[in-house]
């Protein structure tokens, strides 16, 4: 069920940043729909916009690309500070929004709150039943050596029939291009928003991996669009 998969995918390693502060570190993989990457994510139980269950994520590395549009290996270089709107419970205090042109089906921003949940996250959008990820459904968002700009998110768990057996974590990315900012008011353009398949299976112990196959496209596209909708509201 979740909770053991998280349990098992969450072997993290604890790190001393002195005697104030300490953080976190996981390892990730995932692929799918043409995208990939693969990488360590550092997180900080002890930041000051740490919330009850979500840790805010201080770092990113390791590498991305989206064959669909000549993106190959392209390093990680750091997340995209939030910057927080004004909104109540369940919404994460870091939900934050990016102002893109093209953007996803009925939304009009790009949204992302930058939180780690080590044991899985809770209902953060009314009207959307979906939880459970490492990340909830406004994600991690990073930037790359490109500069580009990828937002990782989870839609949630899914289940078959109720069977937890085929219970499965659904993850999705949304690729934006800063290449003509300067034609659109400063705002990168959305050129990729696809699920990226489904984890199957118990984690490499260390690290959580999203990779399966490419599969409840549509659902979690459309899941995603409503929690951003919704979040706007």
């Amino acid at each position: 069920m979740t909770t053991k998969l998280l349990a098992t995918a969450a072997v993290i390693a604890a790190l001393a940043l002195g005697q104030q502060a300490s953080a976190g570190q996981i390892g990730f993989r995932f692929g799918g729909s043409g995208v990939s990457g693969s990488g360590v994510l550092t997180f900080d139980p002890t930041h000051p916009d740490a919330i009850s269950g979500g840790d805010p994520i201080t770092g990113i590395s390791g590498t991305f690309s989206d064959a669909k549009h000549g993106i190959l290996n392209a390093a990680i270089t750091g997340v995209v500070p939030v910057n927080p709107v004004v909104k109540g419970a369940p919404f994460p205090a870091n939900l934050s929004f990016l102002a893109v042109t093209n953007p996803p089906p009925n939304d009009a921003a790009v949204s992302y709150s930058n939180l780690f949940y080590a044991d899985g996250s809770p209902i953060t959008c009314p009207g959307y039943p979906f939880f459970g990820g490492f990340l909830d459904v406004y994600g991690v968002m990073f930037q790359l050596n490109n500069g580009d700009l990828v937002d990782l998110f989870s839609n949630g768990n899914f289940s078959n029939g109720n069977d937890p057996a085929t219970e499965s974590l659904i993850y999705g990315v949304v690729v934006m291009d800063t290449s003509m900012d300067a034609q659109n008011n400063g705002e990168p353009t959305v050129i990729d928003n696809v699920p990226i398949g489904i984890a199957a299976g118990v984690p490499e112990p260390g690290s959580f991996w999203l990779l399966g196959t490419f599969l409840l496209a549509a659902p979690a596209l459309r899941r995603r669009s409503a929690s951003a909708r919704a979040a706007r509201g």
